[in-house]
């Protein structure tokens, strides 16, 4: 038996003994080890090193993590749903097509990281750093987003219906084709943004900042704006 495979079986004897007493886990280090279609439900772990790991298809249901460094991970189709992650990093991981479902990424690092067609209805990237991250095709509907870093962050196409973006930094970011009916972008700045062909019907822009946004075939109908801004955002469609 390799060494990558007694560093596996090592890992998980730690984590399932830590789903039977339902204790937490700290400063275990399982970089670089692949951990594909594990079962770590339920399990609470803090200042993990887990850097290149590859959780591909594994459960992470209502799990915790706090100050874990994620860097480069492979989350791909894992069930991340009711998951709970705090001040960690997640830069140029994958968790494309995951299901993150009620899912919480708060205060934490996500530069360059994948999220396409993933399912993160319902959950919360509160004061996150997304700056250049992807969520192309992705269900945000109902994300709290609030101060968000989202600059360059692409979420072409994804669903982000009811969401929270107030006072969210969406500089450069390409919002084509997104469905963004009744969001709320109070106080967002949006300077550069693209919202090409998106649906912003019922939307809040109120206090946003809109220099250089493309709004080319966006819907705003019922959308909130400033006063007298509407006008000059109707004459760039």
């Amino acid at each position: 038996m390799d060494e990558k495979s007694n560093d596996r079986i090592r890992v998980m004897k730690i984590v399932n003994r830590s789903q039977y007493n339902d204790e937490a886990i700290d400063q275990v280090d399982m970089s670089d080890l692949d951990l594909s279609f594990s079962d770590l439900s339920e399990v609470m772990a803090r200042r993990i090193m887990a850097k290149r790991v590859v959780l591909r298809a594994s459960s992470l249901m209502r799990a915790a993590f706090h100050d874990c460094d994620f860097e480069l991970a492979d989350f791909r189709s894992c069930n991340l749903e009711e998951i709970n992650m705090a001040d960690c990093r997640f830069g140029e991981a994958d968790f494309s097509k995951a299901n993150m479902k009620y899912a919480k990424i708060n205060i934490s690092s996500c530069f360059e990281t994948r999220f396409d067609e993933v399912d993160f209805s319902h959950g919360e990237l509160v004061g996150t750093i997304l700056n250049h991250a992807t969520f192309r095709h992705a269900n945000l509907s109902g994300i709290d987003a609030e101060q968000a870093d989202c600059t360059g962050t692409d979420f072409s196409g994804a669903n982000l219906t009811d969401g929270k973006f107030e006072k969210a930094h969406l500089e450069n970011v390409n919002l084509s084709e997104v469905d963004a009916r009744n969001a709320n972008f109070t106080e967002a700045d949006f300077i550069g943004a693209i919202l090409l062909n998106g649906d912003f019907t019922e939307a809040d822009f109120t206090g946003a900042k809109l220099d250089n946004v493309v709004w080319t075939g966006a819907n705003v109908e019922g959308a909130k704006f400033d006063e007298n801004v509407k006008e000059q955002v109707l004459k760039m469609i």
